[in-house]
């Protein structure tokens, strides 16, 4: 017998359940009550409810829908006999064997037309995953096909495909019965299920009395009705509606229906099925059968659940209702309502009477916010947002807790790292209790995902990044005995002594690459470990140059970091060839054994992946596959049954739980958040497979749980508050993107059957613009705490140091804040110190004032040949083969050594680069060598006013200063040889200063008195002890605004309209960057002092440089 219960709310069907088993205890006391869950979530709440409801919840199995199928299926069967012998993955390794030995065969040359070219079995491997999905599917919803093939019939409303996958089916249970398996064919399964339940009486030991199944779609209508006869079933189903909503097939079934009552469950009086029963054949369409439902939300969203009401239909259960009646107090609950009610009141204006004037709709409180939703800038502002809202709510109503509260997304995997940033890093006063559940254990647990880069690595190009990515791991560097101060020193190892990618000349020749003998990881240790026997400036042995710093005891780590590549190569060739499935038993085991220092930590993680594996290797040797099998297939079916498996957090009580969104999950619960409610994202955007018969045939019999009714799933089990969000620009490029077509549809409803009060006397179209403006909040892509704080805490350096929390927990320098001027006593500074300061005023004096020093964390690891070193690294080549020029040094000992340590390009393309640079340095040299003279160094002391500058100046000719730099001069160049300048016409120098520079670039500047150059070290040694007391914004982007806009020959600053638009591209470009130049913006020092920069900032920037560079650009002799 069935028996359906309908409810809107899931506490009554609990109530329910709890009356049933109270008024029909089992005969047998020690029966278990079986359950059909498929929800974790609604297991965990049922097992709470029971316990609070009878003192302890025991004896109760609760089961999903395949283990509850096949454990009927297998009923009386003992021990081996009781496996899963149409497992997928036993399916798997069977059409493995088989496939094969049937493409001869024309039935299947559909099959032996794609398995061409399959030498490594790829293909198969990939095509039998698919198939065994496939039947499975077959056997769980549609096992009359299964049935029919067997008795050799052929099904209508099948495809072609049909024609391969019956013989194909048939020839798998031939070859499970060679293999000595249960000979039970399905069809034979079955029959013997339904003999053994007519002997029900005999069997209550082995045969529940009842079960009880949650949801329509829990359990397909085959079953139902096949066991409907000798096991009472009670459906329990969360219906929104309280009349019938499904569809009709026909006018006959339109008859049943009407004959057939729903009973109320205290009462057990007679309940209409329509909400307008007069006359029933008028509610639906007399062409498709389809109801013509009056909620458009119900319409929209329950297509599945239709389907699902009326097949349930078909069986004639008794139906019992116990809905609940809804007050419409807010937005949310008249929505809920109007479902319940299956009631309409959009006014969409099809007259104009109608459309003038919005009195028809209904009203809307301002301070309504049952529903919201949320367009944000990204996924961590989504996130932010979301903590803010929480926190409001939690402040608006004290007596909701945070287990009342569940957050839900499409994937929580994409959303986990961002809600473990802002959740977890909260202030005490801003902390909220959270969990994260449902997340796929492959992209939790670092294990794992260890593991499964190390498979990946193995047959790789074996890229230092995703090697350093491996030996980094805790457990992985320890297994080595590399501690965190070792891994430090050799990560910066790896990136100086060339190491790009490729473990040897070996693993280039197997990928088919050009050896090259040089960045290799082989390259890189032999420099190291020769480093250790002699030092760089004794040349190269063999072509490799010694990497200096492994000199010494800290040579060790050069062993450790041997050992583990050793230990890669080793299982790079063992990998290498395919293997039999019990030569790769103990592969997984000694693998882990040889990468991974065992924990208590690892070991329930470890015991996993050699569990999948087992697993995977020992189905395959069940159904005797006695090929070899190469490594790459085996780590495609581990990867892929380790990303299926999902970690078992349980939702925790008193915390906020974060869980994707699924079928049957919403337990009653006060506010229910949906994040990503994106066009394209959600619902899901699902490919139909071709070879899966269910997709090609009637939508009678589509088996999906619509996202849809997912939606509609949420909106009712929200009691206080429905909460959306979705990204409303993109990160990349800000072009618009649009909500989910459910979020659509929700608006368009609230804004057709809604105004606001003040609303009411204008249109509908108006008033409903302004029920989506009251619903929709727009958030920037900056908190407003911080855009209002930012700009005035800049102001002060405190106001920066508390807008730098990076400061504090990466490793840098921070020491106690001066509080008075440095150098109050006596205002003595050295040369070196005035010649620091204006190189970066604000660096010095984060360094030097603040003692706080920003340094990059980690060196980059590359993953390709130096065809263009970066900027740094060709400075200092320029550098030391200018110096080789000058002094007419021959620079092939240079060459030789920079080709040697890895930083040239192999072959041709290094001497292209090395002549190139040779030939562009070349006319720099000549330039130099034409200036230069004899030099000395001068030791100064200066005396001015009461500050004290002391020093040595050196290379001084005696024509004046000369100075160079193998790079295009800037501003910041010629401003400090104009103080070099100045303290070398203080001391009495009567020549030039110049300083040359590549593309003809050049500053020269001419003699000034003594009494002038002292005049302007005044100036700037007063900006000195200025900068040291606020930062000055002294920038190389306000120096090119001033080099652009200074008219030379006038001798003024142009301030007009063209000239300044020119001025301010200039200094943005710098600011900015590109990808020849990097931007003034990404320097550490000044990211701290202007976050954002807004024209305030430009403008200090540019008063800056009016202030100190003023003089230089005026002094500056062209010629």
């Amino acid at each position: 017998m069935i028996t359906v219960y309908h409810s809107n709310q899931l506490e009554m069907l609990k109530m329910l359940i709890c009356r049933e088993i109270n008024k029909q205890p089992l005969r047998h006391p020690l029966s278990p009550e079986v359950m059909l869950v498929n929800s974790p979530n609604m297991v965990q709440w049922l097992k709470l409810s029971f316990s609070l409801e009878f003192g302890i919840a025991a004896n109760i199995n609760f089961l999903s829908s395949s283990d509850f199928i096949w454990n009927f299926l297998t009923l009386d069967f003992q021990g081996s006999f009781k496996k899963k012998i149409f497992s997928k993955s036993s399916m798997c390794w069977k059409l493995r064997v088989v496939i094969p030995k049937l493409l001869l065969d024309d039935t299947f040359s559909m099959l032996r037309y794609y398995l061409r070219d399959d030498s490594d079995n790829h293909k198969l491997f990939q095509l039998t995953e698919h198939i065994a999905n496939v039947f499975e599917q077959y056997i769980f919803h549609c096992p009359h096909w299964i049935h029919a093939w067997e008795e050799g019939r052929i099904i209508k409303e099948c495809g072609d495909f049909q024609l391969w996958q019956g013989p194909l089916w048939l020839a798998l249970v031939e070859y499970t019965k060679y293999l000595g398996e249960p000979v039970w064919s399905f069809s034979a399964l079955f029959q013997r299920l339904l003999l053994t339940l007519k002997n029900i009486d005999k069997r209550l030991s082995t045969v529940p009395e009842r079960v009880f199944i949650f949801g329509l779609s829990a359990l397909p209508n085959y079953y139902i009705q096949a066991l409907e006869k000798y096991i009472d079933i009670h459906i329990f189903f969360t219906n929104p509606c309280r009349y019938y909503w499904g569809d009709i097939w026909s006018d006959s079934s339109l008859k049943e229906l009407s004959i057939c009552h729903r009973y109320h469950y205290k009462e057990d009086s007679c309940l209409p099925q329509f909400r307008d029963s007069r006359d029933d054949s008028l509610l639906f369409n007399s062409s498709c059968k389809k109801q013509q439902l009056t909620n458009p939300l119900l319409d929209s969203w329950g297509h599945s659940e239709r389907e699902n009401l009326f097949l349930l239909a078909q069986s004639a259960p008794k139906e019992i209702c116990a809905f609940v009646d809804i007050v419409p107090i807010n937005l949310l609950c008249t929505l809920q309502k109007d479902i319940l009610e299956l009631e309409d009141y959009s006014v969409i204006g099809l007259s104009n009477s109608e459309w003038n004037n919005s009195l028809g709709k209904r009203i809307l409180e301002v301070n309504d916010r049952s529903i919201e939703i949320h367009l944000c800038h990204s996924i961590q502002r989504e996130i932010e947002v979301l903590q803010n809202q929480l926190l409001d709510m939690m402040a608006a109503d004290p007596a909701l807790s945070a287990h009342e509260i569940i957050v839900t997304a499409v994937d929580i995997d994409i959303y986990t790292p961002f809600i473990q940033a802002v959740f977890s890093n909260a202030l005490p006063s801003r902390y909220i209790p959270f969990s994260i559940s449902d997340s796929r254990i492959s992209k939790k647990n670092i294990f794992i995902k260890t593991f499964s880069a190390l498979l990946n690595l193995l047959d790789g190009r074996f890229i230092a990044e995703e090697v350093w990515s491996i030996l980094e791991v805790p457990v992985v560097a320890s297994r080595f005995s590399i501690d965190e101060q070792g891994l430090i020193v050799l990560r910066r190892w790896i990136v100086e002594s060339g190491i790009r990618w490729g473990l040897d000349d070996d693993n280039i020749r197997d990928l088919d690459l050009p050896m090259t003998n040089q960045n290799t990881w082989r390259f890189g240790l032999n420099r190291m470990l020769l480093g250790y026997a002699m030092h760089s400036t004794a040349g190269e042995w063999k072509g490799v140059l010694p990497f200096d710093e492994s000199h010494g005891l800290i040579a060790e780590l050069t062993g450790y970091l041997s050992e583990f590549m050793l230990t890669l190569n080793r299982w790079r060739e063992c990998i290498r060839k395919p293997h039999d499935l019990e030569s790769w038993v103990p592969m997984c085991r000694l693998m882990l054994d040889d990468f991974f220092l065992r924990t208590a930590d690892n070991q329930t993680e470890l015991a996993l992946i050699e569990e999948r594996w087992y697993n995977i290797l020992y189905h395959g040797m069940q159904a005797s596959y006695h090929q070899t099998v190469p490594f790459f297939i085996l780590r495609e079916d581990l990867l892929l049954h380790l990303k299926e498996t999902c970690s078992r957090d349980y939702y925790l009580p008193g915390s906020i739980n974060f869980c994707t969104l699924m079928p049957m999950m919403f337990t009653p619960i006060k506010v229910v958040c949906l994040l990503g409610m994106n066009e394209g994202v959600f619902p899901c955007i699902k490919m139909p497979s071709s070879l899966n018969l269910i997709n090609q045939t009637t939508k009678k019999d589509n088996i999906n749980y619509n996202d849809s009714y997912l939606f509609l799933e949420a909106l009712n089990a929200a009691q206080k508050k429905f909460y959306i969000s979705y990204i409303s620009q993109s990160i990349q490029d800000n072009t618009t993107r649009y909500p989910s077509i459910l979020v659509s549809e929700l608006t368009q409803y609230i804004s057709q059957s809604f105004c606001l009060a003040r609303d009411r006397d204008k249109d509908v179209d108006t008033s409903a613009q302004s029920i989506v403006q009251h619903l929709q909040h727009v958030h920037t892509c900056m908190p407003p705490f911080f855009q209002e704080s930012v700009i005035s805490k800049t102001k002060s350096i405190n106001g920066i140091i508390e807008l730098s929390p990076i400061i504090y927990h990466q490793g840098f320098v921070l020491s106690p804040i001066p509080q008075e001027s440095p150098h109050e006593d006596k205002k003595h500074f050295t040369l070196y110190q005035f010649l620091q300061f204006w190189r970066h005023p604000v660096r010095y004096f984060f360094k030097c004032r603040l003692g706080i020093s920003f340094q990059v964390e980690h060196a980059l690891l590359l993953d390709a040949e130096p065809f263009v070193l970066n900027s740094l690294t060709r400075y200092q080549l320029d550098q030391n083969l200018l110096k080789e020029l000058i002094n007419q040094s021959d620079s092939e000992r240079l060459y030789k050594y920079y080709r040697s340590s890895g930083q040239l390009a192999h072959g041709v393309w290094g001497e292209l680069f090395w002549q190139e640079r040779k030939r562009v340095l070349h006319g720099l040299s000549e330039q130099i060598l034409r200036f230069r003279s004899s030099t000395e160094n001068k030791e100064i002391l200066l005396n001015i006013q009461d500050m004290t500058l002391s020093g040595v100046l050196d290379q001084i000719q005696t024509d004046g200063l000369l100075r160079w730099r193998p790079g295009v001069l800037n501003v910041r160049d010629g401003f400090i040889l104009w103080l070099e300048h100045l303290i070398y016409c203080a001391i009495g120098g009567q020549g030039i200063s110049l300083m040359l520079g590549l593309q003809n670039s050049i500053w020269r500047f001419l003699p000034i008195s003594v009494e002038k150059a002292k005049q302007h070290l005044e100036y700037y040694m007063n900006g000195y002890f200025l900068g040291m007391s606020n930062p000055l914004v002294l920038t190389h982007s306000g120096g090119a605004w001033l080099q652009e806009c200074f008219d030379k020959n006038l001798d003024i600053i142009c301030y007009d309209g063209v000239t300044q638009n020119k001025a301010y591209k200039k200094l943005l470009e710098r600011w900015n960057g590109s990808d020849y130049m990097h931007g003034e913006k990404h320097d550490y020092f000044l990211q701290r002092l202007l976050p954002y920069l807004d024209t305030s900032e430009m403008q200090t920037m540019i008063l800056a440089a009016e202030t100190w560079l003023l003089p230089v650009i005026r002094s500056h002799q062209v010629g």
